[in-house]
């Protein structure tokens, strides 16, 4: 359900993410009051620790909230936040400080209370890398599991299509803005109103940054029960999901080449600080028995020993 009072508060000069989470934290405090109350009422805001200034701005932001309401509403985007009961649970789980306090989504809401399992990797995979992901999401699709990703090109856009083509579903957590987003000519004709959920954590109209990437990273990650690492280089965005993955004990599934890759440097250093192998049988093809052994709570806590590991 779309909060107008949130919009007010996301869309005020100085406030966001922290404002939300500090309102929030006051509203669990002192059930007394709602969201409605605070946001309309200047000196309660500055109670609480939000400055005069901002508290003005949220104030007096009730017309351009509507707005953007309305825009919402007319493109079948709905919303929630830290303070609504069907907030994702994974991510309540997560540190406060690196989960976005709202998210805007279209589709469907209810695959996030399926079982999940997140990618990440490359945009430049190699061959291998490509057959490896699509194995995965076709197998986790055939056993109701649902795929989280970006929405890159590479492994992003390969497991999404993999869990369509194989009658699966799958959530696209994007970087830009909900209301700037556009479906991709790869996978247009796969949708359907059921397999599928577009999320993102950030204003509906902002466009594509960069920065913004490494943040998406902890939502992917927050909404998954277990990651698959396929291809990471000693840096960047694959890297970075790799370590905050470790940081914050999901499991990490590395695939485990059997030759050295240029597109695979991190792997090996996954697999050294608490990664688990993912290996292929005979056929090249993955073997995903402790996935679906996390996923079903048994193994879990061998697998969380071993994420356990100091990172150097």
């Amino acid at each position: 359900m779309i909060n107008s009072e949130v919009l007010r508060i996301l869309l005020a000069k100085g406030a966001g993410d922290s404002t939300l989470k500090r309102i929030n934290r006051f509203i669990i405090s002192d059930m007394s009051y709602s969201l409605y109350d605070i946001c309309n009422n200047i000196n309660l805001m500055c109670s609480i620790g939000i400055k005069q200034e901002v508290a003005n701005n949220i104030y007096y932001n009730k017309e351009n909230s509507l707005l953007l309401e309305d825009m919402l509403y007319q493109n079948n985007i709905d919303m929630c936040w830290l303070g609504d009961d069907f907030y994702p649970d994974r991510l309540k789980k997560m540190n406060m400080d690196e989960v976005p306090a709202i998210l805007f989504f279209k589709g469907n809401y209810n695959l996030l209370k399926n079982k999940c399992v997140g990618f990440t990797g490359s945009r430049k995979v190699s061959d291998s890398g490509i057959r490896i992901t699509d194995s995965s999401a076709r197998q986790l699709s055939s056993e109701g599991i649902t795929v989280i990703s970006g929405y890159a090109n590479g492994v992003d856009l390969t497991a999404h299509k993999a869990a369509l083509q194989s009658g699966g579903s799958t959530v696209f957590v994007i970087v830009e803005g909900i209301l700037k987003n556009r479906v991709k000519g790869e996978i247009r004709e796969l949708l359907n109103d059921k397999n599928h959920l577009f999320v993102s954590q950030f204003l509906p109209n902002l466009t594509w940054l960069a920065s913004n990437a490494m943040k998406r990273n902890h939502t992917i990650i927050g909404l998954s029960d277990a990651m698959i690492l396929i291809e990471s280089g000693l840096n960047g965005g694959t890297f970075n999901a790799g370590k905050l993955s470790l940081k914050n004990k999901k499991p990490l599934f590395v695939v485990e080449y059997g030759v050295s890759k240029t597109t695979a440097e991190g792997n090996d250093y996954f697999l050294e600080h608490g990664g688990v192998p993912l290996k292929g049988d005979k056929n090249g093809k993955p073997i995903l028995k402790k996935i679906y052994s996390v996923l079903e709570q048994n193994e879990i806590k061998d697998v969380y020993e071993q994420l356990s590991l100091e990172l150097i």
